[in-house]
This record gives structure tokens, C-alpha cells and sequence, in this order.
């Protein structure tokens, strides 16, 4: 296997932490071979969720994403050419993960091009699952997560994924996946989130609120969830719970969870300290 390039991994990790900055905080509270494996994951993560979200063309991310599904068997075979894949092939848990895991992960990022508009909250969750799920599967295993909590924190991912796309409403309102259900009760449409602020502030308090008591329930039942996990999501918990008591919950979401410094360390330690308990 060839050596990872360590300074061309830095500027992938440099990308993800610009998305995730609470996982800089997270790194404090890990072991120096548990911190590498997560940033190494959560870099391979970004950049998947990067070509299956990220993109307009469905075309051009089904080639990316064929393009990770080679470079993961490649690198499980002890050839990686990707500096990202390189670090995390290192580790002997991420190799000792198997083929299955891996084209699991990539089926369910292609799921992702594909997906149709939901009926309510839960086939939301539901068909986000299909990427989350291989997601968390995998994450345990690198963190020795139990296996009966990967579903919670599957919905925890899913739940981090929405609030994110919620943050790019203005941009694309058109690929929000707003529940069939939430918008016929406000007689909106798609299109009419950008319009109207008033009855768009109406309508993101009214998902925000089912939308948090999930992530309360998921919460409660992956107490040993990875620790970055876990502390992301009690951000995110409490970002929505602010942003349902403003005038305007879109621009409260602007916030990126992970800024709030002091949260993040406050919460690191807490769920760190739950680990041992």
C-alpha cells in the first residue's frame, strides 16, 4: 500500500471541517488513532454527500459516484489513489471493513439522484435511510458503536442532512425535500418558499417541531452513537429549537451548529463523559 500523502489530506480535512467545525473540538476528546479513522471517514463522507447532493447533474454526480465506488474497492484491495481514501485504508478497522459495506454506502448515494417527493415526516426519513443507514453502519464499526443503535443514528445523519439543505433554501427551494403533506396544509407549493416569508416562517416552524422531536427520540436511543455524531446532533437540536421561537426560522438556521464554540465543547465533554458512564 502506498504511504498517505498527509499534506494532501489536510486540505480535504480543511474541507470538512469548514463544514463540521465542531468536529475540530470532537478531536479533543478521541484517542489519536480514533481521531484520524473519524476525520479520514468524515472526509470520505463529505465528499460523497459533495456529488450526491451537491450536484445539479445527475448525470455527471452518477459518474463521480462510479468513480468512488472504483476507488473503495481499490483501496480495500490495498491500492487507494485518493489522498482521502489513502489515510483511511491505513487503519486496520476501515480495512477490515468489507466490500459489501462499501458498495452499500455508493448504492445508496446513487439512491439519493433518484429520490421522489415524500407524503409526510417519516417517508422522509425513510428514503434518506437508504444513504444514512450504510453511513452509520459503517461508522460503527470504525467506532465500536453498538450495532442495535446504527438506525437512531442513521436518523440523526438524515435529520443533520435536512437542516443542512434547509440552509440553501433561497438557492434551490426547487430540491428541498419538503413532506407532500406539510406543504398541502399550508397551501404552498415548492416554489412559493422564497416568495412569501411570512407563511414560509409558518411553515419551517411547523416541520422544525416534529422534525426536533425525532431528533430527540433518535437522541435517546443512540446514547453510544459516535461521539461526533452525537455532539452534532444535540447542536443541531438546539439550532432548531432557537430557530422555532424567531420571527424568521430560515435566517436562524443560516447559523452553522458546529460555530458555537462553547456548545461544542460543553456537549463534547458531556457525551464523552456518557460514553464511559
Amino acid at each position: 500500500m502506498s504511504e498517505p500523502d498527509d499534506s494532501a489530506f489536510a486540505s480535504f480535512e480543511q474541507k470538512w471541517l469548514a463544514a463540521n467545525p465542531e468536529q475540530a473540538t470532537v478531536a479533543l476528546f478521541l484517542a489519536p488513532d480514533a481521531r484520524l479513522r473519524a476525520s479520514a471517514f468524515g472526509c470520505l463522507i463529505h465528499e460523497i454527500e459533495q456529488a450526491a447532493f451537491g450536484l445539479r447533474e445527475a448525470h455527471v454526480a452518477e459518474v463521480k459516484l462510479q468513480w468512488w465506488r472504483q476507488e473503495l474497492s481499490a483501496a480495500a484491495s490495498g491500492s487507494p489513489r485518493h489522498p482521502v481514501s489513502a489515510v483511511l485504508f491505513s487503519d486496520p478497522r476501515a480495512a477490515g471493513v468489507g466490500a459489501a459495506d462499501w458498495n452499500a454506502l455508493i448504492d445508496g448515494a446513487l439512491a439519493m439522484l433518484h429520490l421522489g417527493t415524500a407524503s409526510d415526516l417519516d417517508a422522509l426519513l425513510t428514503d434518506y435511510s437508504a444513504f444514512f443507514m450504510p453511513v452509520a453502519h459503517i461508522e460503527a464499526k470504525l467506532s465500536d458503536a453498538p450495532s442495535g443503535q446504527v438506525a437512531a443514528a442513521a436518523k440523526l445523519a438524515t435529520i443533520s442532512h435536512l437542516l443542512l439543505a434547509l440552509r440553501h433554501l433561497r438557492d434551490a427551494q426547487e430540491r428541498f425535500p419538503v413532506p407532500l403533506a406539510l406543504l398541502a396544509r399550508h397551501g404552498l407549493a415548492r416554489g412559493d418558499l422564497t416568495g412569501n416569508d411570512a407563511k414560509r416562517g409558518e411553515l419551517l416552524r411547523d416541520f422544525l417541531g416534529p422534525l426536533s422531536a425525532a431528533l430527540q427520540a433518535a437522541l435517546a436511543d443512540a446514547r453510544r452513537a459516535p461521539l461526533g455524531r452525537r455532539v452534532r446532533a444535540r447542536l443541531d437540536l438546539a439550532l432548531m429549537r432557537k430557530a422555532q421561537r424567531t420571527d424568521d426560522p430560515l435566517r436562524a438556521l443560516m447559523a452553522q451548529p458546529g460555530d458555537a464554540r462553547w456548545k461544542s465543547v460543553w456537549w463534547s465533554w458531556r457525551e464523552a463523559r456518557r460514553g464511559f458512564q
